[in-house]
């Protein structure tokens, strides 16, 4: 059996800046989410919804990079 190959030092160092951009957004957003309810803003709200929902994608292919995997997205 195959040992995987394992991913270069600075590959891994920028997938994890990835990931913590994506949770420094995350604070972001939720900050907007909250003035946006409280305003009851719903074109705001969808395209909230958008964001985090591309956030949650870019986290997910940036995590299964790190571990040496790729899933294909429509």
């Amino acid at each position: 059996m195959a040992t995987p190959t394992r991913l270069a030092n600075k590959t891994m160092w920028a997938l994890e800046d990835i990931i913590a951009g994506c949770l420094s957004a995350r604070a972001a957003w939720r900050i907007c989410q909250d003035r946006a309810q409280r305003t009851m803003d719903p074109l705001l709200l969808a395209k909230l919804g958008t964001i985090s929902d591309d956030l949650a994608r870019i986290e997910t292919t940036a995590r299964e990079a790190r571990q040496g995997k790729y899933t294909e997205t429509e």
